[in-house]
């Protein structure tokens, strides 16, 4: 019951823009980790969280007989295959990481993962907002 409570609290979280690096990292995950760090969230409650999240966009256009048309029709699937590996970054807002350093480490993933390889991640100023570019 617990994990059922916390898929429907209200955490301000958006995965699109995490997917899609629309956001900044506390308007983000600020309300999310709170949650985790008041220990009210469990890694469970996150990881359901998240299965519910894709089983609840999967039936946003339920189509009798043939199946969940909003993944097949609705999202490239570079799209949701993004949404699906995003989700084990958010298990890492229960550690000492700020909400800043978890999104910062996603971005670095996403670059380090890109197809086709993009060489090394950019440091410095404006690294950011060139990561941000090609996600």
């Amino acid at each position: 019951q617990r994990s059922v409570r916390f898929t429907q609290c209200k955490m301000e979280y958006n995965m699109g823009w995490l997917v899609q690096a629309e956001a900044p990292p506390g308007a983000l995950l600020q309300t999310l980790r709170r949650v985790v760090l008041s220990g009210n969230a469990s890694h469970q409650d996150i990881a359901f969280y998240f299965v519910h999240w894709f089983t609840d966009l999967a039936g946003a256009v339920p189509t009798p007989l043939f199946g969940s048309e909003k993944f097949v029709l609705g999202f490239p699937l570079k799209v949701l295959t993004s949404f699906v590996q995003s989700f084990s970054i958010v298990k890492d807002l229960g550690s000492s990481q700020s909400e800043t350093q978890v999104y910062e480490n996603y971005l670095r993933w996403r670059w380090e993962t890109h197809k086709p390889p993009l060489g090394e991640v950019p440091h410095g100023p404006g690294a950011v907002a060139r990561i941000r570019l090609i996600v």
